[in-house]
């Protein structure tokens, strides 16, 4: 009776844990599916689209900014057509953030209850930006708020460089977590 009784509470600790393992790992991939894989997507998209910006705003100073052109009507009209095309491309990139921000909203809307505690106050700084951007920001992209109020309330921001780590990470170590749970 004794030995059935401890085989009985053995077997109670392994079927408790394997229960509670495949919780973690049900959470995890919803986490992953649902959260923090797509946030992955767009987030990584919007630091190759910010990655691109730089480049080009880099090369237009260095072709553009740095040179010395001649004042000959011809010349400046054709360096105003050139300049006025890199910095719209440029601009398109970050156009794109700006796509990829309403989905990475839609996402933390819909999925709110799959985050992690922890990065709760970064995801709502995202939405602040957001809700900022859009409306102290112009449709052409002017900043409509004065820039002194602007200074006081504190600069807005496509994507915090935060926000794009915490999530590489994040995304990561839950990949990482369920790859050790299936061992």
């Amino acid at each position: 009776m004794g030995g059935g009784l401890i085989v009985a509470i053995f077997d109670w600790i392994r079927i408790n844990k394997a229960e509670k393992v495949t919780r973690r790992l049900d959470l995890l991939n919803n986490q992953i599916r649902n959260l923090y894989g797509p946030l992955y997507f767009f987030t990584s998209q919007n630091a190759r689209c910010f990655e691109l910006n730089d480049s080009i705003l880099k090369a237009y100073r260095k072709e553009y900014v740095e040179e010395k052109f001649s004042k000959d009507p011809y010349t400046q009209e054709n360096l105003k057509k050139e300049t006025t095309l890199t910095l719209d491309i440029a601009n398109a990139y970050v156009s794109l953030v700006t796509q990829n921000n309403e989905r990475i909203i839609d996402i933390l809307r819909d999925n709110y209850s799959f985050i992690d505690p922890e990065d709760e106050d970064i995801f709502q700084q995202l939405v602040v930006d957001y809700n900022r951007l859009k409306v102290e920001r112009e449709e052409s992209g002017k900043l409509k708020t004065p820039l002194e109020i602007y200074y006081h309330v504190g600069e807005i921001s496509f994507m915090r460089p935060d926000f794009i780590e915490r999530v590489k990470t994040k995304f990561n170590s839950k990949k990482s977590e369920i790859e050790n749970l299936n061992r």
